[in-house]
């Protein structure tokens, strides 16, 4: 239920004349982006209250009797032998996701590619296609305000790690979830569902996939966290322990069990996008800097054999000085140099200047860092 400010307002004083453990029972459950203006108010209103250890970014769920934050969304790998239950195992998730956030959950397989799992695991050259094709939903749909499902086999941990990247780079949380189950009960799983006539896979390409199956371990990065389903211990259903770990830690139960990184996936510098900056703020830069060794060549050519001190710029630029005489080799090496850090610190702070004149400023006191520090 999106609350009005006038209802937030009159939650928090609702809440001021409760006690903390027993929150009014009307405002059932409340969803919402965190980063709106409602979020930071109603994260106020629970901070004066006395919850702030409870306030943090992601998406904040007010429920009877309880409250809790959601961690950002997460990319749910599911993978087992073929005919191990991943898609029972998928689907019972998601429901279970379903009843408990109420927030999208994405499911992402081969049925919803239009793919056949026969004519998909054929050969090498049409399994590597379909590995691709499962990738770009995921890098599609994958983001913090979504839960993602991958239901296949995944049986390659290389793939898994893929997948992890792709996680990291939204910065969201991730986990593995691992349908174990004999060889000889998947046989026979496949063999009931060709005798259904239900989609089933060819006894070479079913031997094919078990034979390169790599199972999952949680000491990997890319498999942790590893939530383990024993298809001979217990039923699939949405009770099953595996799941309702998975739900625990997708909802943020942190008294949950699993291997590490309970943290969500911080994305590096390689995984980032660059900034956005204007179309032609490299040739601005790239013209600038020209126009500024060209100017520095051109006084110390009118110097007539003596050394030229200073060399003006224009008004509102800083004043180059030289020390030495600099030549147009030293100056264009100089120039590449600064193209290049420019270049690279658009990655992680701010874009390279859109305007000829702060590119201007910017190179000359470059020029002027580097000429005076070869001096010492």
């Amino acid at each position: 239920m999106l609350l009005t400010y006038q209802q937030i307002l009159q939650l928090g004083l609702e809440f001021g004349g409760t006690s903390q453990k027993n929150p009014p029972n009307q405002y059932t459950r409340f969803f919402r982006q965190s980063n709106t203006k409602i979020c930071e108010v109603f994260a106020g209103l629970f901070c004066l209250i006395g919850y702030r250890s409870e306030v943090s970014r992601g998406i904040y769920v007010l429920e009877s009797r309880n409250f809790h934050v959601l961690r950002n969304m997460a990319l749910v790998i599911i993978c087992g032998q073929p005919c191990s239950g991943k898609s029972t195992a998928a689907a019972c998730l998601m429901k279970a996701l379903e009843k408990t956030i109420n927030m999208p959950v994405v499911l992402i397989d081969e049925p919803s590619l239009n793919l056949d799992r026969n004519s998909a695991y054929q050969d090498m050259p049409r399994e590597k296609n379909l590995r691709g094709m499962l990738r770009s939903a995921v890098d599609r749909a994958v983001s913090i305000d979504t839960i993602v499902i991958v239901d296949s086999l995944n049986n390659i941990k290389g793939y898994r790690y893929e997948l992890w990247c792709l996680a990291r780079a939204a910065g969201t949380h991730y986990c593995v979830l691992h349908c174990v189950a004999d060889e000889a009960q998947c046989r026979a799983w496949n063999e009931d569902r060709r005798l259904k006539a239900l989609p089933a896979y060819e006894d070479k390409i079913f031997n094919d996939l078990v034979r390169r199956f790599e199972r999952p371990d949680g000491k990997n990065r890319w498999d942790s966290r590893l939530f383990e389903l024993h298809l001979g211990k217990e039923d699939i259903h949405e009770d099953s322990q595996a799941i309702v770990e998975a739900v625990s830690f997708l909802t943020g139960n942190k008294n949950v069990g699993g291997s590490r990184n309970p943290q969500k996936l911080q994305p590096t510098i390689a995984t980032q996008n660059p900034r956005t900056s204007e179309t032609n703020s490299l040739y601005e830069l790239d013209r600038a800097t020209q126009e500024i060794v060209s100017i520095v060549v051109d006084a110390q050519a009118q110097g007539v054999g003596g050394l030229v001190r200073s060399v003006n710029l224009g008004e509102g630029l800083p004043i180059i000085n030289l020390q030495r005489s600099v030549g147009l080799p030293e100056l264009r090496r100089l120039r590449r140099t600064f193209l290049k850090l420019a270049g690279q610190s658009s990655l992680s702070g701010p874009p390279p200047p859109s305007d000829t004149k702060s590119a201007k400023r910017m190179f000359a006191d470059y020029l002027n860092r580097e000429l005076s520090a070869n001096l010492l």
